[in-house]
């Protein structure tokens, strides 16, 4: 996380993705966070009505979040703003065990390789996430063989003076910008024992998060997501896109054996799943019986059946995430916050960061 200051009761989360905005505001009332306002919206409908191109998104983007804050009566000016999972970089790199100021000159060594673009182009950020560093001549990383892994997070600097300047030009105090898969887990596993794989099916693009003790321990995204979905049901129906859309949220079962619809871009990500869980073994020949739960977020996520599709192809225990466990909201939007949650994953971890921030400060 790129931090810039701390925030103050009330935190507007950002989440800007490729086909839709979602903006969260998270009040801090009794000492816990509370939803006093949301919104949502759609790029691609909007664009068509405008007649945007999606090469243009960034130079109408103030724009239409000009029209999000406005319509929607956001009060907050701490802002707390995603960097897509595609745009940035998180990877492990091990070094042998090391004082901690030397930590830093180590990475800016070793960061090119795992950085495709040039240093002096990204900001940098770290955290030390197994092994101990060494205290004078004592090597207290002994027990991990005398090493240390550090979880290395990248991204373009250019990204983030554009983040920069958008929140200045809709009048917000940039608290801090944040590669989306950090806000993904603060929203669905927080600090929960255990390990747990977080699989986001986004509108292009999915974001696979293998998480252990709250702490992320691999990151990967491939080219498959809900649009997909939607293009493979248009295909088998014989109906347009929108007729898609509509039956995929329908409470109809796609994965069923009766359905027998194939889905690529599921396969896909199971697949690159099952990968990531056998890389992982490779540390921990234990790591897959370890796994607590598969955990779906994303739009994709409320579609009936797929919970059962990745618990057959994987193995393994998997439930819809619920990003808002932690925060208390009106009981008489249930219903409609019940169908819209897990697309807010990102945008209610974002605002928690400032709630956590504020907490903490206390």
């Amino acid at each position: 996380m790129f931090n810039f200051d701390f925030g103050k009761n009330i935190f507007f989360g950002l989440d800007i993705g490729t086909s839709s905005i979602k903006a969260v505001e998270l009040e801090l009332i009794d000492g816990k966070p509370f939803l006093s306002n949301y919104a949502w919206m759609p790029l691609d409908s909007l664009r068509k009505k405008n007649g945007d191109e999606l090469s243009d998104l960034d130079l109408v983007l103030p724009k239409y979040l000009k029209k999000i804050i406005k319509e929607a009566k956001f009060r907050g000016k701490n802002a707390y703003v995603s960097v897509p999972a595609s745009a940035g970089l998180i990877t492990p790199i091990d070094f042998p065990a090391m004082a901690d100021e030397d930590i830093e000159q180590a990475i800016r060594f070793e960061a090119h390789k795992y950085v495709p673009m040039p240093i002096e182009d990204v900001v940098l950020s770290w955290d030390k996430i197994e092994g101990a560093s060494v205290a004078g001549n004592a090597r207290e990383g002994a027990s991990q063989g005398g090493n240390i892994r550090i979880m290395l997070v990248a991204a373009s600097k250019k990204k983030v003076a554009q983040y920069e300047k958008l929140a200045s030009d809709l009048g917000l105090r940039l608290k801090a910008l944040e590669v989306e898969s950090f806000s993904m887990v603060n929203s669905l596993i927080g600090k929960d024992p255990g390990v747990f794989m977080v699989i986001d099916i986004g509108s292009r693009i999915c974001n696979i998060i293998l998480v252990d003790k709250g702490e992320i321990k691999l990151n990967r995204n491939i080219d498959a997501g809900s649009r997909d979905i939607t293009m493979t049901i248009a295909k088998s129906m014989g109906v347009d896109e929108e007729g898609a859309e509509m039956l995929k949220i329908s409470k109809r079962n796609f994965f069923s054996r009766e359905s027998n619809m194939n889905f690529p871009a599921l396969n896909l990500i199971s697949e690159e799943a099952a990968r990531m869980l056998q890389a992982y073994g490779k540390k921990d020949d234990s790591a897959k019986a370890r796994v607590d739960s598969i955990v779906l977020s994303g739009g994709a996520a409320g579609m009936a059946g797929i919970t059962e599709y990745f618990q057959n192809s994987l193995g393994i225990k998997t439930i819809v995430g619920n990003p808002l466990a932690r925060i208390n909201y009106d009981k008489k939007l249930e219903p409609i916050i019940d169908k819209m949650k897990t697309s807010f994953s990102v945008s209610l971890g974002l605002a928690l960061r400032g709630i956590d921030s504020c907490l903490n400060s206390k």
